[in-house]
């Protein structure tokens, strides 16, 4: 029986791939008389050198220093280990992808926080809130920008993959573009509520934290239910065709029937949307902040004296006088005025304005209106002003929860087919 040798299985495996002796040595860098020493087993090759010649032939290391290829079922189990060692490393780096495009999305995330917090320094600490919405708005901006470069860049990284992994290619792409579409929904929304900062207050004014807070939240909410149709009806639909993402069969057939149902929703919300501008435009055409206003009339002047020195008398009797103790002067607050030859002392802080008028006739015309009663008017016209605008929050809270009802019933049926 022939003795296995390094130098015979070099020559045997040298004569199968067609190459010659310098071509060989060609690719080890070695000369064609080296090479023929080996293969007459007058040496053997160096230790450096065995696993450049193993890739060249395709086999182990172990294989060539033993002379004779592994039996069949030694090459299957190495092939085996392999693919296991390839299927290991591709959820590696699939896994690094992932986690490193999610820290990426925080810059966005990082970006339309620092747009708000400037937002809000504008506005309520400098009272500017056009200059406030316009920085936030250039921060809003740059997030949109950097989370579509994150977005190019992790799907040309993955697509360069093999194409034995192109389902999971395919899952990883579309679980990535379905983030970044929720970071843009954010910032739209977002963007929605610095915007009352910008056209409810001059530029050089600015909204209190709660009035912003709760018309921000209105504007937000106005702004979602188009910002969602237009996605599901026109934005996915668009993603699907250019197999930006992939949804299998069932999932396609869910996102037909939810633009059929949302177009179906938007004709109703639009509807009920300009029925309630209606009813807002004739209430508030008969209605304004004087409508809640007590006015205190007087047509006789020692009325309106005795009334507005019983205000005077009242105030005096809660505590202040007529010196202020610390600086020995009259109190600002104390004033007096002359009415039909009559003089009378007054606190202008209680009264937001008086008016005095005499007819021809002779007759009095005195209106007075307190600074209680204004508040009061102020506050019960702005209730009815939220009031009208949270019309608008139920006629889409509704229109949402039709939604997700008829959503929900729709992928029951789907799951029983």
């Amino acid at each position: 029986m022939e003795k296995k040798t390094i130098g015979k299985f070099i020559s045997a495996l040298r004569r199968a791939s067609g190459m010659t002796q310098r071509e060989l040595g060609e690719r080890l860098f070695v000369s064609d008389k080296t090479v023929s020493r080996w293969e007459c087993d007058e040496c053997t090759p160096e230790l450096s050198l065995i696993p450049a010649i193993a890739e060249i032939f395709g086999i182990t290391t172990d294989e060539l220093l033993r002379g004779e290829r592994n039996p069949v079922s030694d090459t299957e189990d190495h092939a085996a280990r392999r693919q296991a060692k390839s299927e290991k490393q591709f959820r590696l780096m699939l896994h690094t992808k992932k986690k490193s495009f999610t820290n990426l999305s925080l810059i966005s995330v990082g970006l339309i926080t620092v747009g708000v917090i400037a937002a809000m320094i504008c506005n309520l600490g400098f009272s500017r809130g056009l200059l406030g919405f316009c920085l936030a708005s250039v921060f809003f901006v740059a997030a949109a920008i950097c989370q579509s470069c994150f977005t190019v860049s992790f799907r040309l990284l993955i697509d360069e993959e093999e194409a034995e992994h192109t389902e999971e290619m395919k899952q990883a792409n579309t679980d990535m573009v379905f983030s970044s579409v929720k970071i843009f929904f954010g910032i739209l929304l977002t963007l929605a509520f610095c915007l009352p900062i910008a056209v409810l207050v001059g530029s050089y004014q600015g909204l209190t934290f709660d009035s912003w807070v709760i018309y921000g939240a209105l504007f937000a909410a106005a702004a979602f239910l188009p910002i969602f149709c237009v996605y599901k009806i026109f934005v996915l639909k668009v993603l699907i065709r250019k197999e930006v993402v992939w949804l299998d069969g069932q999932a396609v057939g869910r996102a037909s029937a939810d633009r059929k149902l949302l177009g179906k929703i938007c004709a109703v919300f639009a509807v009920v949307f300009v029925i309630i501008l209606l009813v807002t435009y004739t209430i508030t055409s008969f209605v304004t902040e004087s409508t809640f206003i007590e006015r205190e009339r007087f047509d006789d002047p020692d009325q309106f004296i005795a009334y507005m020195q019983n205000g005077y008398d009242t105030w005096y009797g809660e505590g202040y006088g007529d010196i202020d103790p610390e600086f020995g002067y009259p109190n600002p607050n104390k004033k007096w005025a002359e009415i039909d030859g009559k003089e009378y002392y007054y606190n202008p802080m209680l009264y937001e304005s008086v008016h005095i008028f005499k007819h021809e006739s002779g007759e009095w015309e005195i209106v007075v209106t307190t600074e209680d009663a204004n508040r009061y008017g102020e506050t019960m016209y702005s209730i009815l002003n939220i009031g009208l605008l949270s019309l608008h929050v139920i006629n889409l809270a509704a229109c949402i929860v039709w939604y997700c009802a008829k959503s929900k019933k729709h992928k029951s049926a789907a799951n029983r087919r």
